[in-house]
């Protein structure tokens, strides 16, 4: 190899590290990293970190889910929303998604597409959890007809073959009724939620606290 061709060779080398040095990192190690940096509320650090990689990789759901939370930690609700909503399009099914995007929307205080996200979610995707999550919002702002409606469709959704059987929709309910003044359905949705986990310490002392002796008998099976 001749003087001047070990100079090119070189040259080309530095211009290869030169690009490999300012190029996007990878997407995998770069979307870890920056969930991480979220766990201990360094947000803004994970923003910057991510959000070259969604500049590049904008089809990849959970770089842009990350940039979601990342900017709605940090309060700035148009750029987490955008994001969030890119990766529901990529990827509808993952709960955490919409939650993350159900939590953007009710800061944005848009109850109208954030009913209709989670009622969606929950009937598409047949989850409860997003029932009981429409519940809990329509509890925050007072609408009770909602709560009562999505803590039905939790309770009906849950009961099914194959279903991860959930007491929360039952609790929740307990307590609505309790609220409404029906003591009799509170109850019976106590003794069902006891019927679903009888070792929940929750259930056992709401129903303790009715002077209710826990057992078998006091058992209800779930449903409507």
């Amino acid at each position: 190899m001749t003087y001047f061709t070990k100079i090119i060779v070189a040259s080309l080398l530095a211009t290869t590290c030169l690009v490999g040095c300012s190029a996007t990192p990878p997407i995998e190690s770069t979307t870890n990293e920056a969930q991480h940096f979220i766990d201990f509320d360094q947000c803004q650090q994970a923003a910057d970190l991510i959000r070259p990689v969604v500049q590049k990789w904008p089809g990849e759901w959970k770089a842009q889910f990350i940039l979601g939370k990342a900017e709605l930690c940090l309060n700035n609700l148009s750029e987490a929303r955008h994001a969030l909503e890119a990766a529901n399009a990529r990827n509808p099914s993952n709960m955490e998604v919409v939650f993350a995007l159900a939590d953007c929307m009710q800061k944005q205080k848009d109850i109208p597409e954030l009913y209709l996200l989670l009622r969606n979610a929950g009937a598409e995707f047949r989850s409860a959890e997003a029932y009981v999550k429409l519940a809990e919002i329509a509890e925050s702002v007072g609408d009770m007809d909602s709560q009562k409606t999505a803590l039905l469709a939790a309770i009906e959704m849950d009961e099914g073959y194959g279903m991860k059987r959930i007491i929360s929709p039952y609790l929740q309910m307990a307590a609505l009724q309790n609220k409404l003044g029906d003591q009799a359905d509170a109850l019976r949705r106590l003794r069902q939620a006891y019927g679903v986990n009888p070792n929940d310490p929750r259930v056992q002392a709401e129903l303790e606290s009715r002077g209710q002796v826990l057992g078998p008998t006091l058992a209800l099976p779930g449903g409507i």
